[in-house]
């Protein structure tokens, strides 16, 4: 057997493997495979006046885990989240958000590509006073007749305050809620804090994955708050459509992308339709193809799961005819793999491999 396929393999296996853990976890609960949005917690929406769709915020800082393996650490954000809770809303809606601040020094919000009146646009010291500890601001406005997808952000400190964690997704719908049109609609949250490269304020493996059916059609909202880095999201074993930019709708445009590799900058949000007619059923990854925001600066580990970068989403075909039997297998693979005891950049696979092999001998072959 060629090292090369041991390499290669043992990173998808690795993957998938962490997966299956997940994977049973929303197998069991019959709710998870059919909600249609998925992403970081929304917020909590009240109504006041009738028809004012409220939200209450407060900016705090907390310690936050980016995986299990690793200890909890200090950031910044909205409502004890990381991101903070998704604004989802429809075109036409009055909302009131209100924002209270519990840190140490002032600090605003910025709803990032919606246009609404000056004095709501969350510059401090230009639209508005800064909000200082302690202090609540209320900001009320339309939501713009401009469906899409969006963000929100501090805008005072800005390096600090957006790199400790003070941002979350702003989704718009339409005035009718949408066509429905997509089986499933993510949003893919990108954002680094403290040197950690997060999905949905989540380092792999403890990013949730996709769960998907062949034959689904899914939209994903890649959402880029990071204060510096650009992202090339390369999923493999599928082509994407670039749908939209920057909240604009783009699906008829000459301009529209078909690519399985989407470059989104600081700033950015790009929405992708994918149709899930990847080649066989299984566990494909969805990951930046910067290497150090997956393998971590030194970019030597063998076992993808205990490397120091994060940005990967799992994807598995949950109608996969042997779906059992291929979690049975990962998951003694990565029981071996800890009993070895292999550490990053070892190069000894062969308990893992060994095991892995043994416990995949019989299965029945994956449907096409």
């Amino acid at each position: 057997m060629k090292r090369t396929w041991i390499f290669g393999s043992w990173l998808t296996i690795g993957t998938a493997a962490l997966v299956a853990v997940l994977l049973v976890a929303c197998q069991s609960d019959p709710a998870a495979s059919a909600t249609q949005n998925f992403g970081p917690k929304e917020a909590d929406v009240t109504i006041e006046d009738g028809d004012v769709k409220t939200v209450h915020f407060t900016a705090s800082k907390f310690m936050w885990q980016f995986r299990d393996d690793q200890e909890p650490v200090e950031v910044w954000g909205y409502n004890q989240q990381i991101p903070g809770p998704t604004l989802r809303f429809r075109a036409g809606d009055k909302v009131r958000i209100y924002l209270r601040n519990e840190l140490d020094e002032a600090t605003t919000l910025h709803w990032h590509g919606l246009v609404v009146p000056n004095s709501m646009d969350g510059v401090g010291l230009l639209t508005q006073p800064p909000i200082m500890p302690g202090e609540t601001f209320v900001y009320e406005f339309d939501i713009p007749n401009t469906p899409g997808t969006f963000m929100f952000h501090a805008h005072m400190n800005d390096m600090e305050q957006m790199g400790n964690g003070m941002v979350g997704a702003f989704i718009v719908e339409p005035r009718d809620g949408g066509d429905g049109k997509y089986d499933q609609d993510h949003i893919m949250f990108l954002n680094t804090i403290k040197g950690h490269f997060l999905i949905n304020g989540k380092e792999f493996p403890n990013v949730d994955p996709y769960l998907v059916r062949k034959g689904d059609e899914i939209r994903v909202r890649i959402i880029n708050v990071g204060p510096n880095d650009f992202h090339p999201m390369h999923f493999h074993g599928h082509f994407t459509k670039e749908i939209a930019r920057d909240g604009t709708d783009i699906s008829n445009s000459a301009t529209a992308r078909t690519e399985n590799t989407v470059l989104v900058a600081p700033g950015q949000t790009i929405d992708v339709a994918v149709k899930m007619d990847g080649p066989g059923k299984g566990a494909w990854i969805w990951h930046c193809h910067v290497i150090s925001h997956v393998m971590g600066p030194d970019g030597k580990s063998l076992n993808l799961a205990m490397a120091n970068g994060g940005m990967i989403v799992p994807v598995v075909y949950e109608d996969s005819e042997n779906i059992d039997e291929i979690i049975s297998a990962l998951t003694a693979a990565v029981a071996s793999l800890k009993e070895v005891g292999i550490r990053p950049g070892s190069g000894d696979l062969s308990g893992a491999m060994e095991d892995m092999n043994s416990s995949m001998a019989g299965m029945a072959t994956p449907a096409p």
